[in-house]
């Protein structure tokens, strides 16, 4: 239950449905929640996709059952060593009695990644995994060797070395890890966003094809969707459809709200076997100049 809890719900919102939860850091001039709107950013005619979203900070809280919050995390996007290369990061970590349950597990998601196709897109070189439960460590790497058509993945065993493997990367495919496919998705990159539209996304895969797709819901269901609540901030009703193997719930389904500019507020998982409802909301957010 608790490898679910965090793991499969930060890689949900982040193609336009759930995200988890962020730790307030000292010395960080968060907007909150009710404040989304006054933060905007830059121009789509900015030189390329990394101006978009240089500086981005995203804090979120995670809850299911009672316990609220059972988890804390961020995202960050910024510019990392080398000639257009940019670096994203997901941090999460259990806390209270959920932390001390799970041994205050912690997960860690980084990609880094370059500009390509004139600045339009982005596209990954190197996808790092790291797991802290207690004193274990896990830890994976996929290299997006792009010269040679390949995927290169390492993963590190019970005795802490590392396992190599190799796929082939088909001609004209380029496979976006999930990190990279939420701010590729979020500049249109997979097709404009449109309300009604659904749109796939191929992912890492993992024993054949990966692909992830994601819905915007029409105009009529938006209103409707509107009517239920607090509409503050509230532009998409964004669906994820992923395997009910990885969300372990009856349908496989995420669903929620983003903000005028993709960047996801609240959602949830129905049904998950054991756990029932899991749901995240958006607690601050910040961008720098």
């Amino acid at each position: 239950m608790s490898r679910f809890s965090r793991r499969t719900f930060l890689r949900g919102f982040f193609l336009g449905a759930i995200l988890p939860l962020l730790r307030p850091i000292d010395g960080m001039n968060f907007i909150h929640h009710g404040h989304l709107a006054l933060i905007e950013p830059k121009a789509r005619g900015e030189k390329d996709i990394a101006s978009y979203f240089r500086g981005e900070e995203l804090r979120y809280q995670l809850r299911f059952l009672w316990f609220n919050p059972a988890a804390m995390g961020r995202v960050v996007f910024e510019k990392a060593k080398g000639n257009q290369v940019y670096r994203a990061t997901l941090e999460g970590e259990t806390s209270g009695l959920i932390g001390w349950l799970t041994r205050y597990r912690r997960d860690s998601y980084t990609s880094y990644m370059e500009v390509i196709d004139g600045g339009k897109r982005f596209r990954p070189l190197r996808f790092e995994e790291d797991i802290v439960i207690g004193e274990k460590v896990r830890k994976k790497i996929t290299f997006f060797d792009y010269g040679a058509r390949k995927l290169i993945k390492r993963r590190m065993n019970r005795r802490g070395l590392f396992i190599r493997s190799e796929e082939e990367i088909p001609d004209g495919v380029v496979y976006d890890d999930f990190l990279t496919a939420f701010y590729n998705f979020r500049q249109g990159v997979y097709g404009e966003i449109q309300r009604g539209k659904r749109y796939r996304v191929r992912t890492i895969p993992k024993g054949g094809i990966s692909t992830i797709d994601v819905e915007i819901a029409t105009k009529e269901e938006t209103r409707r969707r509107h009517e239920e609540g607090n509409n503050r901030d509230r532009e998409y009703y964004v669906t994820l459809f992923l395997d009910k193997e990885i969300t372990r719930s009856r349908t496989g389904k995420i669903e929620g709200w983003a903000s005028k500019n993709l960047v996801p507020i609240e959602g949830a998982i129905e049904d998950v076997v054991l756990v029932g409802d899991v749901r995240g909301v958006l607690t601050g957010e910040r961008r720098l100049s």
